[in-house]
């Protein structure tokens, strides 16, 4: 199976952890913008128009931030063990730069704005993280596996467990 099969599958996270999509949805406006995502304050990339982010999380309160004209525009969430979370950046008008924030989305939604969509590389750098990252154990995310074999690999499950 293949990177983007892979995550378009919405598999079901590893043991101890939960799932997060974070997607841009292809669209003519602001396409010439790209801006920066965090999860706890730490920096896992950019977003272009058309793309979107799987990465994993420990259980828990974490905080889902995006770049905005000002200041980063955040949202926290609880997220629950074997379970994924979706989420969309869009962008709003600024008074020089265009913003962005996020809103929580289904699962089916997310399903439908991916056609348009390609998974982004994620681009994990601690230069890049927030003045205010929380680095308490749990905190932050990880890409997500690649494919349904890494991810037997890294967590050690067989190609008969019901997880990824």
């Amino acid at each position: 199976m293949d990177v983007e099969s892979y995550a378009r599958s919405f598999p079901t996270p590893p043991e101890g952890y939960s799932g997060l999509y974070i997607i841009r949805r292809n669209s003519i406006v602001g396409s010439a913008l790209k801006k920066s995502l965090y999860v706890d304050g730490h920096y896992i990339g950019e977003t272009a128009t058309g793309t979107y982010f799987y990465r994993l999380v420990k259980p828990g309160v974490h905080k889902l931030q995006t770049e905005s004209e000002f200041s980063e525009n955040d949202v926290a969430h609880d997220f629950k063990e074997g379970e994924n979370s979706f989420y969309q950046q869009y962008l709003k008008m600024g008074l020089f730069v265009g913003g962005a924030a996020l809103e929580k989305i289904t699962q089916a939604e997310t399903r439908s704005l991916m056609d348009d969509c390609t998974r982004a590389k994620d681009q994990d750098d601690k230069k890049k993280d927030l003045k205010n990252a929380d680095y308490s154990e749990g905190m932050g995310s990880i890409p997500a596996p690649i494919t349904k074999k890494d991810a037997e690999k890294i967590y050690g499950q067989t190609s008969s467990s019901s997880k990824p």
